[in-house]
């Protein structure tokens, strides 16, 4: 069953209710005293770390869209949860994320954000929205229909920057080859004619990461990709691959293909790493950095 543009809004709409009372309670929770889980599994630091706030808004998500599951006869794959493979044999899903950038909230830092998205048995996004708890913004989109910030049609930043925005986690900095990404992104710079050089920015979630690059007129995220599992997850790029291709804007694995959110083998992205840019002339050049 494809669903139709109505019922698209309507999820959507659901979705973003879930988001913004899921960012309400999270905010709430930044000074409280709540509980570090610490029992997931991951190379990093940031992926290792769970606290009942993760939790609780999960819930708060799943009690607007469990009753979507029925009524739209859709599959769920979220973050908190063992999945359940209903994404594999449903015409659409829901991806969650319910609050990324666990790290960043943990040390009360900006960064941290909710991630919904309805992603297609083809492994396309088709809904996506993002919830900055900290900053109060909401973004949504549909495919086909743009790209909204708090119900304002959102368009690129064509301020011209001097400076290249790398964004990325700590993953990039702990790298067995950042010294050399370090070099090459001084020869990136100075192939773009960027007089102020580049600065790379560490600490924010996988979200805020993309959310920061599209507001960026010379900005990238990436990572490369890598044998241990990792490399991010589908819930942490479903909703922000549909805001730059709505955009227009470059988002892609590490060899230029496509991303697909619906792989039977792995939910996870380190056999294929991830790019996401404002720019093509920075993608191009990006693309080149092993």
């Amino acid at each position: 069953m494809e669903l139709n543009i109505e019922q698209l809004n309507e999820l959507c709409k659901v979705a973003k209710q879930a988001a913004v009372e899921a960012g309400e309670f999270i905010q709430a929770s930044l000074n409280s005293d709540y509980q570090h889980l610490d029992n997931k599994k991951g190379m990093s630091d940031a992926s290792k770390i769970v606290t009942e706030v993760d939790l609780k808004s999960q819930d708060i998500i799943l009690k607007y869209l469990n009753p979507t599951l029925e009524a739209y006869d859709l599959g769920l794959l979220t973050e908190e949860k063992v999945d359940d493979e209903s994404r594999l044999f449903k015409d659409y899903f829901w991806c969650i994320d319910p609050l990324d950038g666990t790290l960043s909230f943990s040390q009360k830092q900006t960064g941290y954000a909710v991630s919904i998205a309805l992603v297609n048995k083809k492994g396309e996004s088709v809904i996506g929205v993002v919830v900055v708890p900290d900053l109060g913004d909401t973004y949504s989109s549909i495919k086909g229909k743009g790209v909204y910030k708090n119900e304002v049609l959102f368009t690129v930043n064509e301020t011209k920057q001097d400076t290249l925005s790398v964004f990325s986690d700590n993953s990039l900095q702990k790298g067995f080859n950042y010294n050399s990404v370090l070099s090459s992104l001084n020869n990136v710079v100075r192939d773009l004619g960027c007089s102020s050089g580049f600065e790379i920015i560490f600490g924010y979630g996988a979200v805020m990461n993309a959310i920061n690059t599209m507001s960026n007129d010379m900005a990238c995220y990436f990572k490369f990709q890598k044998d241990q599992l990792g490399g991010g997850a589908i819930w942490d790029f479903a909703a922000t691959n549909l805001f730059f291709d709505e955009l227009g804007l470059i988002v892609s694995d590490r060899n230029r293909n496509k991303l697909d959110f619906n792989d039977a083998e792995t939910v996870y992205m380190n056999h294929c790493g991830v790019m996401y840019s404002s720019n093509q002339k920075v993608a191009d050049s990006i693309f080149d950095i092993r």
